[in-house]
């Protein structure tokens, strides 16, 4: 996470070296302030800024598109008694930007998002600390607003969390059992009417439901990808997309896509990542001929051992790269490309 400081008079410059000594961040004065600010709106995480909130505002009111792309925008007076949280309080982490800029300043964090305020638990910030991708950020509001208005929430999910500790929620695992129970006609009785968070890599609840649902997706499926070479992009995306369809997970669980050093410059293994906005993480081989491959019930080929030198790739790149979680896809063939999908543990 990237951090710039904005200031225009000297103290204001005394405050930001004193800011960025605790947390890291490139340092703006006075000089093509404007340019600068509106600059860095588009290029930095966090924009922390000393001076008055009203030109904050007005320089980047603009420029504002939507909290989920929005970076984290925080306001000190030059003192550094108060520290704003102004844009992106949640999603963007502005909020704890805040709360750390007042630490260090020796101030007091402003924080007046509702739910912070209320202390009920906010689920985009939820999501954000725990890695997960929200499928449907237009239902958030609706959720956040049924826990102000003292409502339960009913969670399912198979995961624990400390954060749901003292909140009003109903808890709810996804057994087999609910699952093929919440995907049939009789979904809506058996969630009852309140509103509904599903934390999952792929569950959907079936048919209309009078409740708002908003779904996270936890990011811990790790795909493994063998092709052969220059294969094209949009051919390895397709069959990416279609075995996680498969196997009913969401593109959005994707934690990062992995292969052999062999296909590190595969163009089309880049352009997909790239596409997805996921990293590529490189697998050694030397960590796959380690493997005992045959108790882990990994298909094995001779004609990739003989063109690779391993005995898998795709699978055996996911397995590693889940930190040796669980395989949930062993290749799939396609024309060229192989795909592997398997899940990390992790702990929440």
């Amino acid at each position: 996470m990237n951090t710039a400081y904005f200031y225009l008079t000297p103290q204001g410059e005394k405050l930001a070296a004193r800011l960025s000594a605790g947390h890291p961040g490139d340092l703006y004065g006075k000089e093509h302030f404007k340019d600068n600010l509106r600059e860095a709106f588009s290029r930095y995480d966090n924009l922390v800024c000393i001076m008055a909130t009203g030109i904050v505002v007005r320089i980047l009111a603009p420029l504002i598109v939507h909290k989920t792309s929005d970076p984290a925008v925080v306001v000190l007076d030059q003192e550094g008694r108060h520290a704003i949280s102004l844009l992106s309080g949640h999603l963007g982490g502005a909020n704890d930007l805040a709360r750390e800029m007042a630490w260090l300043s020796g101030g007091d964090p402003v924080i007046t998002t509702a739910t912070d305020v209320a202390g009920i638990i906010s689920f985009d910030s939820f999501a954000k600390a725990h890695n997960m991708a929200i499928e449907n950020i237009g239902q958030l509001k609706k959720i956040s607003g049924a826990l102000l208005e003292g409502k339960k929430v009913r969670v399912i999910t198979d995961y624990q969390f400390e954060d749901f500790q003292g909140q009003p929620l109903i808890l709810q695992p996804l057994s087999a059992n609910f699952r093929e129970k919440v995907s049939s006609a009789d979904s809506q009785e058996e969630t009852d009417n309140c509103p509904i968070v599903v934390i999952d890599e792929g569950f959907h609840l079936a048919g209309d439901l009078n409740q708002p649902v908003l779904y996270l997706r936890p990011r811990t499926i790790c795909a493994g990808i063998g092709c052969k070479k220059n294969m094209d992009g949009a051919s390895i995306e397709a069959a990416l997309l279609q075995t996680l369809k498969e196997e009913g997970l969401s593109p959005l669980s994707l934690r990062c896509i992995s292969t052999i050093p062999l296909k590190a410059e595969e163009p089309g293994i880049i352009s997909t990542a790239n596409h997805l906005n996921l990293p590529v993480t490189i697998i050694d081989t030397d960590d796959i001929e380690r493997l005992d491959i045959a108790s882990l019930g990994i298909a094995t080929s001779d004609f990739v051992a003989a063109n690779t030198g391993v005995l898998s790739v795709s699978t055996a790149s996911s397995y590693l790269a889940s930190g040796k979680g669980k395989i949930l896809r062993d290749k799939a063939k396609y024309k060229g490309i192989t795909i592997a999908l398997s899940k990390a543990d992790i702990n929440f």
